[in-house]
């Protein structure tokens, strides 16, 4: 027995070292995996830390030295982390052994800095989805959220605009009645397509948060961040692009005179106050529309019923020729003349007269002439918001490319309304189509598109029946003009 317990004893002596070494091994493999993590970690973090200094900046404020040091010292950890990586892949005995120290310090130091580089990024927000946009399909899309099926919380909407979806069109139709003028929340969606009206409270109510007031400025979408003009930051999972599209400005072109006052574009709630403001200021005043379009039809008859005398000036051959054909324009635009709207075709305007006030006076046309004017409004297009995606997303006839669920070039990455080009299987052929009903159709789109690919079903692509709109509901805007 006393030599079992001796043989067993000496066992223990000579295997110790062995044991230790494995034991070394093992957990020197699982710091080298806690290591690497913590690593990937910080390198994500520095991102997000990044994008808010340039957000910052943006903004017009500044970053700090701490956080400059910060971003220097991750730079070396990051180095000093990619050297042990290589060594610790040598896989020598004695190398590993030295090493084992150095990642259990490097671990220290590791998290010490990602605990510091969150001290600068504040309270990052979640949340699984994001709508980037506070427009019409905006609105439409969180319906359909809620119709699939919404935890709450699990929505943000994020929109520069101080008020919650609102029916666009109503601004150039109902918005500028004298009688019995449309106001929110008379118009919020989805009242446009005869359904309910959504008010803020019904966000609250399923739990979607409205984030109001806030421009987004900077997009990783490699990383899932959005970060503010006003320096917060944002991740998601799944992410739905619906900014939409800005006006076309005459100053754009470096057109004479085109910063004068009273010269209005209608695009946001906004731009409709200031405008109903001057109607109001300019009382049966001279106006001129500038643009043979849906909005150029839109307001000279609103401003003709607010009993303006009212010019439209546009260069192509009829109105709206991307959508009617001759015998239809001929209609509308008789029907215009009669009711008192005088029509200039065939050409632009060159330039403004202004008063000593800088107020608009006159407009003056390609063709020789200068046309008296109180007020003039511009309708002459739109570009698409797209400028915070440029070369993280695949682009097509000036907008994101996106297939027949909306979805774009980067995973969970969805674009809808007018920053969206799509394919048409009618046409066979990819199209960015400008128009209400695209926008509400296509988010509603991709939203189950987004539920689907989460249950593993499947649904059908994207069938576009915009193009056959006539445009006669457009119209029926205002019955004293009718």
């Amino acid at each position: 027995m006393a030599s079992f317990f001796f043989v067993f004893e000496t066992a223990k002596i000579i295997f110790a070292p062995i044991e230790r070494c494995l034991n070394c091994k093992r957990n020197f493999d699982e710091n080298m995996k806690v290591l690497k993590k913590l690593s990937n970690e910080l390198n994500s973090l520095k991102e997000d830390v990044e994008l808010r200094i340039s957000a910052e900046c943006h903004a017009g404020t500044m970053q700090t030295e701490e956080v400059k040091n910060w971003l220097e010292d991750v730079q070396r950890i990051k180095s000093e982390t990619e050297s042990i990586e290589q060594k610790a892949g040598e896989k020598k005995f004695l190398l590993r052994a030295f090493l084992g120290k150095l990642v259990e310090e490097k671990i220290v130091e590791l998290k010490a800095f990602l605990k510091k580089g969150k001290t600068f990024l504040g309270l990052v927000k979640y949340f699984k989805y994001i709508i980037v946009g506070g427009g019409v399909a905006a609105g439409y899309a969180a319906r359909e959220f809620d119709r699939q099926g919404l935890k709450s919380g699990e929505l943000a909407i994020i929109s520069k605009e101080a008020m919650a979806p609102y029916e666009r069109p109503t601004l150039s139709k109902g918005y500028l009645n004298p009688k019995g003028a449309a106001r929110l929340p008379e118009f919020h969606v989805c009242v446009g397509s005869g359904g309910e009206r959504l008010l803020p409270g019904w966000y609250k109510e399923k739990g979607i948060q409205l984030i109001l007031g806030t421009e987004i400025v900077k997009v990783n979408l490699g990383s899932k961040t959005l970060v503010s003009a006003g320096g917060e930051t944002f991740k998601y999972q799944t992410l739905i692009i619906a900014t939409g599209s800005t006006v076309i400005r005459l100053t754009d072109f470096k057109v004479e005179g085109a910063d004068a006052k009273n010269i209005f574009y209608l695009r946001e709630l906004s731009d409709a106050n200031e405008l109903t403001e001057s109607i109001k200021t300019k009382k049966n005043g001279k106006a001129v529309i500038i643009g043979g379009g849906y909005i150029g039809l839109e307001v000279g008859a609103a401003m003709r019923i607010n009993n303006f005398d009212v010019t439209m000036v546009y260069p192509e051959p009829w109105c709206m020729p991307r959508l009617f054909t001759t015998p239809i324009a001929a209609f509308y635009e008789s029907y215009y003349e009669n009711k008192g709207i005088k029509i200039i075709k065939g050409t632009v305007a060159v330039g403004f007269n202004a008063n000593a006030n800088g107020e608009v006076k006159g407009v003056k046309l390609k063709d020789g002439r200068v046309l008296e004017a109180d007020i003039v409004v511009v309708g002459v297009g739109a570009r698409p918001l797209t400028a915070l995606f440029k070369g993280q997303v695949e682009e097509d006839k000036a907008g994101i490319k996106t297939d027949g669920f909306f979805m774009t070039s980067m995973p969970d990455v969805y674009a809808v309304g007018d920053v969206a080009t799509f394919p048409i299987k009618l046409y066979n052929e990819m199209r960015r189509v400008e128009h209400v009903d695209n926008a509400r159709k296509s988010a509603e789109q991709a939203v189950k598109a987004i539920k689907a690919s989460e249950t593993g079903k499947e649904i059908e692509e994207f069938l576009n029946m915009s193009f056959r709109s006539t445009g006669s509901n457009r119209f029926r805007l205002l019955k004293d003009f009718w």
